[in-house]
């Protein structure tokens, strides 16, 4: 009868085998694409949870608005996209050079805050002003010239005046003041790249142009009134009270509709400086006053201390998108 026995030999290749196996299992989880984990990577932000902060950024787009609608005269909307937790490295290196950088100091907080505007937003923004055309411009790297800088400090300003305004009516005793102007993204590195802050991203829209701008809080330099941007104004006032005052605070464009008629292609072509256009109304006649794209009101034309205005007469019924 043949015995199932292994020999010497096929005993010592399999205790080999086995010892290989073993080295491999415990060397099979040092992989190339593994990370070390890094703790900061799980800071995340709900907007609730620094409520009176949001209920700033409104009310500062408020009163942003109309100072900068002085400048940029197409302005469309002003609005805040996002609030979030960031590594200071990880957002400096999203942003392009040169950039225009405002160092702000608030009172009576330590260490320094920033309001930074992206460049293609900036370039934008200086196109309009001296006549051109609300697009996109390729970042080059180079320096400001002296109108850009002029224009870039002009709407820094009044960004900061604003800002002061609305951060002062929620945190009283408290004052922001432009301290300085740089183009250098890198030199908000003051202590460590992997400091934490609050970001707050905007959104300015140009026609159909869109660009963006950023407030720049460290925690660190938060820590005294961490606690008070995370509440609102009293301590009884609930998530529907806070989102109605922001909803109250949004800008709408509002538009009275004098007429509407068709011209043909030709027409508009031939039509020249001194030419009258007909409509059907008379002076007399009822206006829509549209609102967000919703004709709300109905109005009358006329003057109001020697400029031209609408008297809102009746509100119009309208439904909401989606009644039948």
């Amino acid at each position: 009868m043949e015995q199932d026995f292994l020999s010497q030999e096929e005993v010592d290749l399999l205790l080999k085998s086995l010892g290989k196996e073993q080295e491999e299992a415990e060397g099979g989880d040092e992989r190339e694409d593994v990370k070390p984990f890094d703790i900061n990577e799980l800071e995340k932000i709900s907007p609730l949870r620094y409520a009176r902060l949001e209920q700033i950024i409104n009310k500062w787009t408020v009163y942003l608005f109309p100072e900068l609608k002085s400048v940029v005269i197409n302005l469309e909307n002003i609005s805040m996209k996002s609030l979030s937790h960031e590594k200071l490295s990880d957002f400096i290196l999203k942003i392009p050079l040169p950039s225009a950088i405002a160092v702000l100091e608030i009172e009576p907080l330590e260490g320094k805050f920033y309001l930074i505007i992206d460049p293609r937003l900036l370039y934008t923004i200086v196109s309009v002003v001296l006549g051109g055309p609300p697009k996109s411009y390729k970042i080059e790297g180079k320096s400001f010239t002296k109108v850009e800088y002029r224009i870039m400090k002009r709407v820094l300003t009044k960004m900061v005046d604003t800002l002061d305004r609305a951060w002062n009516e929620f945190i009283p005793d408290s004052r922001i003041r432009l301290v300085d102007i740089d183009d250098n993204p890198r030199h908000l590195i003051t202590v460590s790249k992997q400091e934490i802050i609050l970001l707050t991203t905007m959104e300015l829209e140009i026609e159909t142009f869109k660009g963006q701008f950023f407030l720049v809080l460290p925690m660190k330099n938060l820590d005294p009134i961490k606690d008070t941007l995370r509440n609102t104004r009293t301590g009884e006032e609930n998530l529907k009270d806070v989102v109605v005052e922001n909803l109250m605070n949004t800008p709408v464009l509002i538009e009275a509709l004098l007429d509407r008629f068709q011209m043909s292609v030709r027409d508009i072509l031939n039509l020249k400086e001194g030419d009258i256009i007909n409509t059907d109304r008379y002076i007399s006649s009822k206006i829509s006053i549209i609102a967000g794209g919703v004709p709300l009101f109905e109005g009358t034309l006329g003057t109001s201390r020697g400029k031209k205005a609408v008297r809102i007469d009746m509100l119009k019924e309208t439904k909401a998108k989606g009644d039948m």
